[in-house]
């Protein structure tokens, strides 16, 4: 008997609704492959040879395949949401990766610019960068040992606060030396009668003036390394201001500069210079120059 109904589902054939449109007849085998492929599901309307329509679910034949071609659909879906989270996981993984090594570059870059050009320090007016290899590295305004030693080479008059730049008194070669052991930066001088006079000079606008005029001496150092392409270092330079305003006098600590071309355009150029008047005793200026191999 099984046999029998095997037999006659073999050779039944079915139509199916799918939406307005029918379609078959088909063998019922062929059904059997739309329901587990899902292509045809529960409530599709099905009819055989009765022309009975009827959902495909109330068809006792059909049961078991429908729940099986269910159970395939969970288990796809379970698989196909597995995969897709798998994916997105490693596509968050990969931006997060991408964006971790753009900021570890960007730091890289960041600490090496600032290493090289050491932008956090806070850089005096009074240093600067010539051009050509040529470097101011150091830069001190004060009284110093050649202020009280080297009065000899200067004469330092005592000028009222606001006398004209003309103005001049009768020099006194030694009067920094009267005033030796004076605290640092209170420099004074001798006046009419043996008294004291302070210093009345500004360091801070003395270091206005050298920062801004600094600039000016590059040409004499630019054509010196010409001159001299062998040597590479330092050049410790200081100079005095006199009481008028004016340098008054340049020392050059390098034996091989104490005297030429490049004290004498130096000399010139700093005469050009311009500070405020004041009494008492001299201030001087210290200046190191790096010339370095182009």
């Amino acid at each position: 008997m099984n046999d029998a109904l095997d037999t006659q589902a073999a050779t039944r054939e079915w139509l199916f609704k799918d939406g307005v449109q029918v379609f078959g007849p088909i063998p019922e085998a062929r059904l059997v492959e739309l329901l587990l492929e899902g292509r045809v599901g529960p409530g599709t309307l099905v009819a055989n040879e009765d022309g009975a329509w009827r959902p495909a679910s109330e068809v006792p034949g059909f049961l078991v395949h429908l729940r099986k071609a269910e159970a395939r659909a969970r288990v796809e879906a379970e698989v196909t949401g597995a995969a897709r989270l798998a994916r997105r996981r490693t596509a968050l993984q990969g931006s997060a990766l991408a964006v971790v090594i753009l900021l570890l570059v960007t730091l890289v870059g960041v600490g090496a610019f600032l290493l090289a050009t050491r932008r956090w320090e806070r850089r005096s007016a009074l240093l600067d960068d010539l051009g050509d290899g040529i470097a101011i590295t150091s830069a001190r305004v004060g009284n110093g040992a050649r202020s009280s030693a080297a009065d000899d080479e200067i004469a330092i008059p005592d000028l009222p606060a606001g006398a004209p730049a003309g103005a001049s008194a009768a020099p006194k070669p030694h009067a920094a030396a009267a005033a030796r052991g004076a605290r640092p930066g209170a420099a004074t001088g001798s006046a009419e009668g043996g008294d004291l006079v302070m210093a009345q000079y500004d360091p801070r606008r003395i270091q206005a003036v050298v920062a801004r005029q600094q600039g000016s001496l590059a040409p004499c150092l630019r054509d010196e390394a010409k001159r001299s392409p062998e040597f590479a270092g330092d050049i410790p330079i200081e100079f005095a201001v006199g009481n008028d305003g004016r340098v008054a006098a340049l020392w050059i600590d390098e034996p091989r500069f104490k005297s030429g071309p490049l004290r004498e355009c130096l000399f010139a150029r700093l005469r050009e210079w311009s500070f405020d008047r004041f009494p008492g005793q001299r201030p001087v200026v210290s200046l190191s120059f790096r010339i370095s191999p182009l």
